[in-house]
Parts: structure tokens; C-alpha cells; sequence
């Protein structure tokens, strides 16, 4: 089975190629009389079939989606959506065949991965965990939404494969107000703000046997 970025590009090959190199119709257009679908919400789409790939086109003959049936069960399980320049933005996965989504990538407009996110609640949710691959100007970060309200409760900052940090919003207030710091897979120092004012002012210190070696208070 080809990955979700592998399929998004055989999807287009095969669907352009079906209609000899056109796009299936005059400049990335679909043919005249393509079958037409309604969305929930109304929208009309135009379809060209090419199994196991569905190109859907809006009103326009843009190119807006393609879905790809890896398993043959009737439904798309990948999902690519394209923007008006024919650059895949987001992927949707239907990682174990139930008709939910529960994997998202989005990608930027040079076509490299940004993040990636996952339902870990089950069918019907939204994504709970964000994966943020490493690039020259930042370190891979991994997000948490442990509540499901949407917001980010816990951030871990890897290197080189380990966690070096880690920031905690532990009143769910929007705001991170505990910061870990980690080294070779143990915690070794957590700053703390008791005073809900957005900055640390106490440290609690962790020996190698994981208990408290002592608490600091923090200068302003």
C-alpha cells in the first residue's frame, strides 16, 4: 500500500493519464458531462472514477480532492485535498477501515510535512496528538489535547529522539505553567508559576533516583 503523500501522486498520474496527459478535460478541466455528487452542505461536485482513485472537481474544474480505496471496500480511506494550485495541503487517513478519519497531514506549500495529527478517543473525534517533524530552525515537538476541549495541554520537545522538554498547562487556562526539563530519558528539573503571571518562579530539583532533591525559589 502506497503512504498517503505516494498515493496523492500515483492518484494524479493515473487520473491524468486515463485522459491522455489532460487532466480529463482542457487544462486540468473535468470532461463535459462528468457524474455529480452533493455534499452535505450543498456543494456540488464533479467526479471522474478511475478505481480505485475518485477525482472530485468543483464548479469550476478545479481540482479540489482525491480519494483513494486502498482495501476495496467502497470507501476512500485516503483522502488528499488540494488548494487552487494543485498542491496536496492536507491528507485525511481512514487508518483501520471504519469510515472515520483519524489521521491528518498537513503539509505546506513547498510540499513538505508540517504536522500530523491523531484521534485518540475513537471514531467520530478530532485530533488529540500533533507530531511536528525537526527542521533547521526548530526541534520536533509532539502536542497533547489530554481533555479534547481543542486546546494544547502538554508540549514535548525532542532531540535526537529523546524528550529534552517538556511544557504542561496544568489548569487548562490556554497557558503552560509547568516546564520540565529532561536529560537522558529522567526528569531533572520542573519550574513552576504559582502565581498565574506567565512566568516560573519556583524549581523543584530531581536526583537521579527521581526524588526531590530541592525546591528553589525563582528570581523575576
Amino acid at each position: 500500500m502506497p503512504g498517503p503523500r505516494g498515493a496523492a501522486l500515483l492518484a494524479l498520474a493515473l487520473v491524468g493519464g486515463a485522459c491522455g496527459g489532460r487532466g480529463c478535460g482542457l487544462q486540468g478541466r473535468p470532461p463535459a458531462t462528468p457524474p455529480v455528487v452533493k455534499d452535505k452542505d450543498g456543494r456540488i461536485h464533479y467526479v471522474v472514477d478511475r478505481k480505485p482513485y475518485r477525482a472530485f472537481y468543483d464548479s469550476m474544474g478545479q481540482l479540489e480532492r482525491i480519494e483513494y480505496d486502498s482495501n476495496g471496500d467502497g470507501r476512500g480511506d485516503y483522502l488528499v485535498h488540494y488548494d487552487g494550485a494543485r498542491r496536496v495541503g492536507l491528507v485525511e487517513v481512514d487508518e483501520d477501515f471504519d469510515g472515520w478519519v483519524d489521521r491528518w497531514e498537513h503539509y505546506d506549500v513547498s510540499g513538505g510535512l508540517e504536522r500530523v495529527g491523531r484521534a485518540r478517543r475513537g471514531p467520530g473525534h478530532r485530533a488529540d496528538r500533533w507530531e511536528y517533524p525537526a527542521t533547521p530552525e526548530r526541534p520536533a515537538r509532539t502536542e497533547y489535547d489530554e481533555d479534547g476541549d481543542g486546546k494544547i495541554d502538554r508540549t514535548e520537545i525532542q532531540r535526537d529522539g529523546q524528550v529534552v522538554r517538556v511544557e504542561i498547562d496544568a489548569d487548562r487556562d490556554g497557558v503552560a505553567d509547568r516546564w520540565q526539563a529532561w536529560e537522558g530519558g529522567r526528569l531533572v528539573s520542573e519550574d513552576l508559576d504559582t502565581d498565574a503571571d506567565g512566568r516560573p518562579d519556583r524549581r523543584i530539583r530531581y536526583g537521579r533516583d527521581g526524588r526531590v532533591r530541592g525546591i528553589d525559589r525563582m528570581k523575576p
